[in-house]
Formats: C-alpha cells, structure tokens, sequence
C-alpha cells in the first residue's frame, strides 16, 4: 500500500483541475504522433520521437495523479490537533543558542512551498518535526552539517 498524500481541499482540488487538463490533453498529443508519422522514416524522425516523450511524459503525469488522488487524505488547518506537531500546525521553532525564531506549517507534499514557510511531511525537516511536542530539541542534518532547534510553539497552520 502507499502511504498517504495529504492535501487541503484546495489542495485537492488543484490536483483534480491538473489531472482533468492533462487527460484533456491525450488527444492533442495522439494527434501529434499521427501527424508526426507523416513525416517518414519513423526511425529517423525528430518529430515523431519527441511527440512520443511527450505523450509518455503526460501518461506518466496522469498516472501520478491518480495515484496520489487515491491515496489522498484530506485535512484542514482549522481542525488540527495541536497538542503535538501534526499535518497542517504551524511550528514555531528556534536554533538552539540562537535567538531567532521560524515558523513553518507542516503540509502535504501538493501544497509543499519552502518559499512561503509551508513545509512538507515528507521533507527532512517536516518529517522530523511531526509527532514531537513544545520544548522537544530536533536533530536536523542541513547541508552546513547537524543543526539541532528547539520547538517553541504549535499552532493551527493557515
């Protein structure tokens, strides 16, 4: 069995909306292996050899989406049980001897975006974190080395 995709509802349905365009887009890309016949020599032919990738390539995108869609478990940040750190808390977290402060709320790997402080649970630092509790330090491995945080609050993520 695979493990579980965690996803919001938005999250859910961004993946429903891409598998619904990607199966939308298999007879384009039969089209353009029939057209690409045409060309001769199936052999030699440039054309017909990348419209096969890109037909492969889209058959494996709708693959991996079922897939996850199957295995979805949908959650929300207003329901989250903060009383460890789970799916979908905001995790305040602090070097230990520094002072300064993160926050990073632990989401599934759709809504995944470092940039904007949304971690995923299958990240080092998201898998990590989940199950430990308010004062607990955490060994993280970063490409600078070890660096140990303490978990300073847990909240509903947002």
């Amino acid at each position: 069995m695979d493990n579980p995709v965690y996803a919001t509802l938005k999250g859910k349905k961004m993946m429903e909306d891409r598998l619904a365009e990607c199966i939308a887009m298999r007879e384009d890309a039969a089209a353009k292996i029939r057209e690409a016949r045409e060309f001769g020599d199936l052999k030699e032919n440039a054309e017909y050899s990348a419209a096969r990738e890109a037909q492969s390539n889209l058959e494996d995108e709708i693959n991996n989406l079922q897939s996850k869609m199957q295995n979805l478990k949908v959650f929300s940040y207003t329901k989250v049980n903060t009383s460890c750190v789970n799916i979908g808390t905001r995790v305040t977290i602090q070097e230990v001897g520094k002072k300064k402060t993160q926050d990073w709320t632990i989401t599934g790997v759709i809504e995944n975006d470092p940039g904007n402080y949304y971690i995923s649970n299958e990240s080092p630092l998201g898998g990590r974190l989940l199950g430990k509790n308010i004062n607990d330090i955490v060994d993280i491995q970063t490409p600078a080395g070890a660096t140990k945080y303490k978990i300073i609050a847990i909240n509903p993520g947002a």
